[in-house]
């Protein structure tokens, strides 16, 4: 662990050197400050070489962009509804078919029922003969 650290602390300090030496070659750029919301207090921020921004210099916003697509949406819309558009088409082939999709469980409930009420009638009728199958 110590020469992990002893090496951590060597690269460090090199970075540091390296840092130390570009700041002082003056290679540093030209930093231009832009003031968007903020007007500065410190007198040589406030001098006319730096920038203040203004709603003029920041260019398109979001509403000067979508500015026409509202009519033209609306437009193709239109266009869409003018169009004939055929009724039968649109339409199930067989206009029940959701009437029996829902009922068929009910359906299937009854006929049961009403051949086990068959069953129970012809017993009553006939008592010998369906007693052997």
């Amino acid at each position: 662990m110590d020469e992990a650290s002893r090496k951590r602390k060597e690269r460090l300090e090199q970075l540091k050197k390296r840092k130390a030496e570009s700041m002082g070659n003056g290679d540093q750029k030209d930093v231009s400050l832009s003031f968007r919301n903020y007007t500065p207090l410190n007198a040589e921020l406030k001098a006319e070489d730096s920038k203040i921004t203004t709603p003029k210099d920041i260019g398109d916003t979001v509403e000067k962009k979508m500015e026409g697509v509202v009519e033209k949406v609306i437009q193709e819309e239109d266009e869409k509804r003018a169009k004939d558009v055929d009724i039968f088409s649109l339409a199930p082939k067989k206009p029940n078919w959701d009437l029996k999709r829902d009922i068929e469980p009910s359906l299937l409930k009854l006929e049961k029922k009403t051949r086990a009420a068959i069953i129970e009638l012809i017993r009553k009728e006939r008592p010998g003969e369906l007693n052997m199958a």
